[in-house]
């Protein structure tokens, strides 16, 4: 080969020049070729093949001109079995190893069964990367097909041992044939009938009507030709006819030829019978697979010899039985004969002619021996053919039997004859020369020799009776082989219960791990739950806190320092608005906007970003995965995630050290789903975040991921930065792995579930520039502060704004005509309609209307799952200019249709823009068992000039409505004892008049008590919240 390779032109080729190749593929080269070893290496992006001089059996006639061929083309016809572990090696730098693969290759000119066990190592070029592949392998067809005839051999032996009869003799090697369907795809069992016809005992793989396997074949039939094999015991190998649509077995496509094998046993004589069976398409017919098929069809007609023997065996004791009553008849006749003299001489002489017949005809060989030297009086057809046909009567048996001289035979006969005592022999072998131009050969014979008296008492001769059992002999042997063989299985099998027991052992191992990973998932579930709850609970609060402020605020205008001071409280309730949402991220009820993203492109667009937030002390490295899978995520969230792990191990490292960000695609498999509770088996994008910082003691590793807890010093931080990315992972169907070892850093992993989609087209609103535009935007927000901040901020910006209170006065507008392009609208607002009705309704009337919805907190009304409903746009609050600018901008230039806004207004219009709430005093009974609340929202309604009477239950407020007039009934939904809902039923059941007002954290309880013109109002509330829910109602 090396010889070859260098007179081969390779300048033709991909490589280029010899002189130009690398340096690794050249030392590569050189371990191929002084290999006696199987080897060949791929090279280049065509994968050029090379190979040594111990690898050319396996490529055939493809040598010498495979040298240099691309990979694909040379194993064009393997191509779809070995690409996917050339990807591994040339993309992912791993190793592959296959044991005994199966492969079809077409090295002689036509498909071929072949068996490899190799492997695929990379090959690192001078640049660094993989740029080749190195193959060790080790063609193992011969053994594969060698072990699996053999374990067929055994296991039709071991299945005929157990067969006392000819059906079941056909029935076990029909079961067994069976199992072997790659070397027999289909295989039939036929008898022959004494005039040689063939009747159906066995089709495997065919039914009864299939028209290759007939119930009878006779000498006429032309589908099988089965004369050679009854005629001359050969074995014939045939073409099946086409269009008899033979099965397949375990292949892709039928045999086009099989093989007739005369069932014969190891006397000789007629067969039997004859097996047929498919040969395997993809093998040639060769001697070691014709003499397969002989084993099997020699175990066969060994099985089929012994149940006659057996059978047989019981026919000789019938006739032996009826010899013994006619040796009494005979001798009854005789002495009749005797006493009649001359007048029964006929009838003695048909007696003992019927007698001879019976002799002759016996199927147990016989013969009768007269005096010392035993000289032969009578011999059947039986006992010729066990001694060969040769001339006995008259001879003495030391003359007519000089072969089986020195076995014993003559010593026993003289001790019967002078003892007058029978012999009886079992199996006992003998040596015999059946002819003279034949070898001797050992036979084993069943036989008794019985002295013959005479009237006086005399022995006068010897009667030799038996059976030739050499075949049920051999039958015995194997049998006891086979047991011998069945004890090393069972043997075995011990063993390998023993080793079954050790991965039980393993198994309960891994299901405690399992149900430790269990408890862990549900303690963070409740924990999930819990910060919900805190996070509502804290609402409460900070609605106390920021109605009082208000109205503090009121009592203090023109004290310029008291009025900032309150300004700051205000901007701490801000804050703590912001803590409540960071509770909420962790338990996934954050609003997510996910996008088909590409998360190498992802993190590599965040470089700087983070290089910015590490400092210059600490090295960033990131190591991206080719072929990197898409997933379906928020990528703003994303991002987030990213950059507080980042921000997490700069702290940890003390801002010095290196910090590495991976991503490759992972498979989590049912063993690591079924170790881990919250994880589900699939194909996963890993994003992995490696420090080289102080790690975490294992002691508090679970609990990192938990609110507000943190391993940093009092007052660096909330606890909530880990927390926010788990809670991100697991809202986005993922999960999160840590390791950590103290001393030597922190990885934490990321799994996003893959998906199959094209990756969206990402438009980064942040980096669009700020400009304004000349469309018509309708501005619906309840809280007159933000709607006023919000309009001026729009129209500073250019834009023709329009503004609404609440959805019904929006829609009056929108159904008046005015040409509108953008609905700007806030998403929780009080009043029977919803902000998603409203934008429902104006997409109804206005087709080309672009939608932007705006909130703090969406709840469940345009968010569903953790993720915005398809199509919504949301801009959450607070926002800057510059964020509502792009926001506006992006959405109007994603919609469709646009429409120019009219010139003039409808003169109604104007009435409809901020429609101002009622200057009626009313009579109001605030219901609240939180002492704060109550006093707030009392303090609240005094300021805005109505009467107001407050109750803690609901049994106060039942007395203060018996005692006193009152138009409104504002109460909390869980009051202790009697609910709310309950007080407001009996309430307007009593004072059918009487206003309803609900004040709680959803809208449960206007549902639930069946008052149509109930009003909900939702904590926490403002001032104009709270009048604005008044709004309507009238003095009684």
């Amino acid at each position: 080969m090396a010889r070859l390779m260098r007179e081969h032109d390779w300048a033709s080729t991909s490589l280029g020049p010899a002189e130009n190749w690398p340096n690794a593929l050249k030392v590569a080269l050189r371990l191929l070729l002084t290999s006696r070893f199987e080897m060949w290496l791929g090279w280049g992006p065509d994968i050029n093949f090379f190979y040594n001089d111990a690898y050319i059996p396996t490529l055939g006639t493809k040598h010498p001109k495979s040298l240099g061929v691309p990979t694909k083309e040379l194993w064009a016809e393997i191509w779809d079995d070995i690409q996917g572990r050339l990807a591994t090696v040339y993309e992912e730098g791993q190793a592959t190893w296959d044991r005994a693969l199966l492969l079809v290759l077409e090295r002689h000119g036509y498909p071929e069964e072949t068996y490899h066990t190799f492997s695929y190592s990379p090959l690192i070029g001078d640049s660094g990367e993989v740029e080749g592949v190195f193959c060790a392998v080790s063609e193992e067809t011969e053994r594969v097909l060698n072990e699996r005839r053999m374990d067929t051999l055994r296991q039709l032996a071991f299945s005929l041992s157990a067969a006392k009869s000819r059906p079941a003799v056909f029935e076990a090697a029909c079961i067994a044939l069976g199992e072997n369907l790659k070397d027999l795809p289909f295989s039939l069992l036929y008898e022959f009938d004494e005039d040689g016809s063939a009747r159906r005992r066995c089709a495997n793989q065919m039914g009864d009507c299939h028209p290759l396997s007939p119930a009878v074949i006779d000498g006429t039939s032309g589908l099988w030709d089965l004369c050679s094999a009854w005629n001359n015991h050969a074995t014939l190998v045939v073409d099946i006819p086409e269009g008899s649509s033979p099965p397949m077995g375990a292949w892709d496509k039928p045999p086009k030829r099989a093989a007739i094998v005369p069932l014969l046993g190891q006397g000789g004589g007629r067969p039997e019978g004859v097996l047929i069976c498919g040969l395997n398409p993809y093998l040639q017919e060769t001697d070691h697979y014709i003499d397969f098929l002989k084993l099997a069809a020699g175990q066969i007609a060994s099985a089929l010899a012994s149940v006659i023997a057996f059978e047989a065996e019981q026919r000789r004791s019938v006739v032996l039985a009826e010899a013994a009553r006619l040796k009494e008849e005979v001798a009854a006749k005789l002495e009749q004969l005797n006493r009649q003299l001359a007048d029964e001489v006929q009838v003695r002489k048909a007696e003992a002619e019927r007698m001879r017949d019976l002799f002759q005809q016996a199927p147990s060989f016989m013969a009768i021996l007269a005096g010392p030297d035993h000289v032969f009086e009578l011999t059947n057809d039986a006992y010729l053919q066990l001694v060969g046909h040769r001339d006995l009567l008259g001879l003495p048996v030391r003359q007519a039997l000089p072969d089986i001289e020195g076995q014993g035979f003559y010593e026993l006969l003289d001790d019967v004859f002078w003892s007058g005592k029978p012999y009886i022999g079992k199996a006992v072998p003998v040596t015999l020369k059946r002819s003279a131009d034949t070898k001797a050969e050992e036979r084993f014979v069943n036989l008794i020799y019985q002295p013959i008296f005479d009237s006086s008492g005399t022995v006068t001769g010897i009667f030799v009776d038996g059976f030739d059992v050499t075949h049920q002999k051999r039958a015995e042997e194997q049998l006891q082989q086979m047991n011998q063989s069945l004890e090393q299985r069972v043997r075995e099998r011990t063993e390998e219960l023993h080793s079954a027991l050790d991965r039980l052992q393993e198994e309960v191992a891994e299901r405690e791990q399992a149900e430790q990973a269990l408890r862990q998932a549900q303690k963070m579930e409740a924990l999930g739950k819990l910060t919900g709850g805190v996070a509502h609970d804290f609402n409460n609060l900070l609605q106390v806190v920021s109605g009082n402020l208000q109205l503090l605020s009121k009592d203090l205008r023109g004290n310029a320092a008291a009025e900032r001071r309150v300004q700051n409280a205000l901007a701490g309730v801000s804050r703590g608005s912001k803590l409540a949402a960071q509770l909420l991220a962790f338990g996934r009820r954050q609003p997510l906007e996910p996008k088909v993203v590409d998360v190498r492109k992802l993190i590599q667009n965040m470089d700087d970003m983070l290089r910015r937030a590490l400092g210059e002390e600490i090295e960033l490295e990131t190591v991206m995965a080719g072929g990197l899978w898409n997933c379906q995520i928020d990528p703003g969230q994303l991002e987030n995630a990213i950059l507080n792990l980042a921000i997490n191990a700069r702290d940890a490292m003390d801002g010095q050290g290196r910090l590495t960000i991976e991503t490759g695609n992972s498979m989590l498999d049912d063993a690591y789903a079924l170790a881990h509770e919250d994880v589900k088996p699939g194909q996963y994008v890993m994003v992995a975040v490696t420090d080289t910082g102080s790690g975490i003691d294992p002691a508090i590793l679970e609990r990192v991921i938990e609110p507000f807890f943190s391993t940093k010093g009092e007052g660096k931080g909330s606890g909530l930065g880990l927390s926010m990315v788990y809670g991100f992972v697991k809202q986005s169907g993922g999960h999160l792995k840590i390791y950590s070892e103290v001393g030597h850093g922190t990885t934490i992993r990321i799994y996003l579930p893959r998906v199959h989609q094209v990756e969206d087209a990402l438009e980064d609103v942040r980096n669009m520039p700020v400009t304004g535009g000349t469309e018509t935007i309708l501005v619906v927000e309840d809280d007159d502060e933000v709607r006023e901040t919000s309009v001026a901020l729009l129209t500073d910006l250019g834009y023709r704004v329009l503004k609404a209170n609440d959805a019904q006065a929006a829609y009056a507008i929108i159904s008046s005509g005015i040409a509108i392009d953008l609905l700007f609208t806030d998403v929780v607002m009080p009043g029977p309609m919803r902000s998603p009705e409203l934008a429902r309704r104006a997409k109804e009337m206005l087709p080309g209307i672009a939608v932007l919805f705006t909130s703090g907190y969406t709840e469940n009304s345009i968010v569903h799952g953790g993720r915005l409903d398809p199509g919504v746009d949301l801009l959450s609050k607070p926002y800057s200019r510059e964020a509502l600018a792009r926001k506006v901008r992006q959405v109007l230039g994603n919609q469709a249709q646009h429409k120019v806004a009219e010139t003039q207004e409808p003169a109604a219009v104007a009435d409809l823009l901020t429609p101002a709430y009622t200057a009626e005093c009313l009579r109001v009974l605030v219901v609240e068992d939180d002492e704060l609340i109550r006093a707030s929202t009392v303090d609240m309604l005094v300021a805005s000039g109505h009467t107001v009477f407050e109750a803690a239950d609901a049994p106060c407020a039942i007395d203060i409505l018996r005692n006193q007039t009152v138009d409104v009934l504002l109460t909390d939904v869980g009051l202790p004892g009697i609910s709310g809902v309950q007080l407001a039923r009996d309430a307007k059941e009593t004072i059918p008049a009487i206003g309803i007002v609900f004040a709680s954290g959803d809208d449960v309880g206007r549902h639930e008590s069946g008052i149509k013109d109930a009003v909900q109002l939702t904590k926490p509330y403002l001032l104009e919240d709270l009048l604005h829910a008044l709004n309507g109602f009238r003095r009684r």
